[in-house]
């Protein structure tokens, strides 16, 4: 039976890179995660989902603590035309970040506003101290998805996501 921890590299396949990583790791307490049922939903599939205009799935991914767990998503969505350019989004257990995609995989129009979210669903430390390591993820994420649509600029993402404007 394989086993059905992956690396925190993996666990979103292409959509973290090291520095989401490190930081999905912190928010779980765990560097070995297990994707959701679905398997490991990453940049690609999520890319195809926006270029084809269907609902974009999310990567959901589970760290192991002993017998317990903490549940963590990763969660784009198409917000309809491009303009408005980079913002970040902060609510409870959350940050997102919307930018703007013109590419020729961005569905008919060819451009699209996108958002990526990622929800924290288990926080023992408590919101103020994991908010930067939330940005660090969504910030990731949207990176690897302007990435993989090929969106002009990289959708005006900065590389770092202490770059990002104040939300």
């Amino acid at each position: 039976m394989k086993n059905p921890e992956v690396a925190a590299t993996e666990a979103c396949s292409g959509l973290l890179g090291e520095a989401g990583a490190d930081a999905l790791g912190r928010v779980l307490q765990s560097w070995y995660l297990v994707p959701d049922a679905k398997g490991a939903v990453g940049a690609s599939a999520m890319a195809k989902a926006v270029e084809e205009a269907r609902a974009v799935p999310s990567c959901v991914v589970t760290g192991r603590i002993g017998s317990g767990k903490r549940v963590a998503e990763v969660r784009p969505s198409v917000e309809g035309a491009a303009g408005g350019g980079v913002r970040v989004v902060r609510a409870d257990k959350e940050r997102a970040v919307a930018f703007d995609c013109v590419s020729a995989r961005a569905g008919a129009a060819g451009s699209v506003r996108l958002t990526v979210a990622f929800q924290d669903q288990w926080d023992s430390e408590g919101e103020t101290k994991l908010a930067n390591d939330y940005l660090v993820i969504a910030h990731a994420a949207a990176r690897a998805l302007a990435k993989e649509l090929g969106c002009r600029d990289g959708g005006g993402l900065p590389e770092q996501a202490s770059a990002l404007p104040a939300g």
